[in-house]
């Protein structure tokens, strides 16, 4: 296994995060970033200079889940000190498959699940356990693709095969992978953080110092595929060892998040996860130990990443948040996170759609200290993605049901902003 990539100073930062099997996201944000690029080999190839983070959740819901993978594992595997990858919940649940398609499945499956045939239970595990509805059709028009058998039988086959810890490919994706990565001060976790989460290794302690911790929840993390290796076709119904994983990238029951994980965790507490900062404590234990900049995904937020800053709440939670997932965005382009290398200016590069269609590029620069609306919040919700060149904002809503708004209108016209805190997380 390649061992974890480590701070480094003066290399920019290049991030993409949750293209769910998109080929599309991952392509155009290799054209649109800067230090990366596809060689005459078609391998993703990244610059001396620089340093590219995907931020987990590869697979799912798109065609080329498997090509995606490829990609990215041989860019690991070729360039280790200049590739990280961050293991998402859609990546790690994918250890339950072999498991539960060979009798141990999830104690809530009614019983008349267990009768069904193994394309059938895996499609039941896709809709009703992992929210990925069109997964298996996805691996079915991959395997067409690629000129190999393409049946029901041979999709459940493909997904078992790629995760034996031998020669699967997912497996092998996941045991490059990590969950936490600091560069500088900025933190890279797939979906959140909250005072739970913080310094928390499961099985340990609390941690309080923060490279500590994420050496200990990467070793975690190592430590729980490595069980997995030794039994991933376990199927008695005892608890496998390497639970405490899965028990990790998943939601608590009820809560649709994970308060504890940085894997499911999630910022904004409301019911449609209008993005909001962490508490202020929390806020203040990241800047306290050097970390001012969070980088997740996880958390649908439109096309353009939410970047919430703490500020506001005085000098000692002065913490910037940015959310840049790609799952949901109604343009099928990946969204160009970047950090210069002195750690101070996020770039942004991206395209939207607007609510009444209109589409709009959306590229800025944010230095630490520009006090831009970016982040504001109007009175009724909605939160100021960014500044285009007139003036214009965008804006951005979670409404019922997770309908997500795109708007603009002019600055002036929104009246005085509120900063992005939630009352629930004072």
């Amino acid at each position: 296994m390649t061992a974890p990539a480590t701070p480094s100073v003066k290399k920019r930062v290049v991030h993409i995060s949750d293209v769910e099997g998109s080929w599309a996201r991952l392509s155009t944000f290799v054209d649109r970033a800067a230090g990366v690029y596809f060689d005459k080999l078609s391998r993703l190839i990244v610059d001396e200079d620089t340093i590219f983070v995907f931020g987990g959740d590869a697979v799912d819901r798109g065609p080329w889940s498997r090509r995606v993978i490829r990609t990215l594992l041989e860019a690991k595997s070729r360039q280790p000190d200049h590739v990280v990858l961050i293991g998402g919940n859609r990546d790690i649940n994918k250890l339950r498959l072999p498991r539960e398609l060979n009798g141990a499945l999830p104690k809530r499956a009614p019983a008349e699940i267990h009768a069904l045939s193994k394309p059938d239970k895996l499609r039941w595990i896709f809709n009703h356990t992992m929210g990925a509805q069109p997964a298996f059709d996805f691996r079915q028009q991959e395997l067409k693709a690629e000129g190999v058998d393409a049946s029901d039988d041979a999709v459940v086959a493909s997904f078992i095969a790629d995760l034996l810890p031998e020669h699967g490919e997912h497996f092998r994706f996941l045991r490059e992978a990590q969950l936490a990565f600091r560069h500088g001060p900025t933190l890279f976790v797939h979906g959140g953080i909250a005072d739970e989460a913080l310094g928390h290794v499961p099985g340990k302690a609390r941690i309080d110092d923060v490279d500590e911790w994420i050496a200990a929840l990467n070793a975690f993390y190592r430590q729980q595929l490595g069980l997995y290796a030794r039994e991933p076709l376990l199927v008695d119904m005892s608890d496998p060892t390497w639970l405490p994983i899965v028990l990790y990238q998943a939601p608590k029951k009820g809560l649709g998040r994970n308060p504890e994980s940085v894997v499911y965790g999630r910022f904004g507490s409301d019911s449609w996860n209008n993005p909001r900062l962490p508490s202020s404590s929390s806020l203040r234990w990241l800047k306290q130990r050097g970390i001012t900049r969070v980088v997740v995904g996880h958390t649908p937020c439109g096309d353009v990443p939410a970047v919430l800053r703490g500020d506001g709440l005085g000098d000692d939670t002065a913490v910037e948040i940015v959310i840049a997932d790609n799952s949901r965005g109604r343009v099928d382009i990946g969204t160009v996170v970047s950090i210069d290398p002195d750690g101070d200016v996020l770039g942004v590069d991206t395209r939207t759609r607007l609510d009444d269609d209109t589409e709009v590029e959306v590229r800025y620069r944010l230095p630490r200290a520009d006090k831009s609306a970016i982040g504001g919040v109007t009175d009724d919700g909605r939160l100021i993605k960014a500044i285009l060149a007139d003036d214009t904002a965008l804006l951005f809503r979670s409404d019922e049901s997770f309908v997500m708004r795109q708007t603009s209108a002019p600055l002036s016209s929104l009246g005085t902003l509120a900063p992005p805190t939630d009352p629930a997380a004072p």
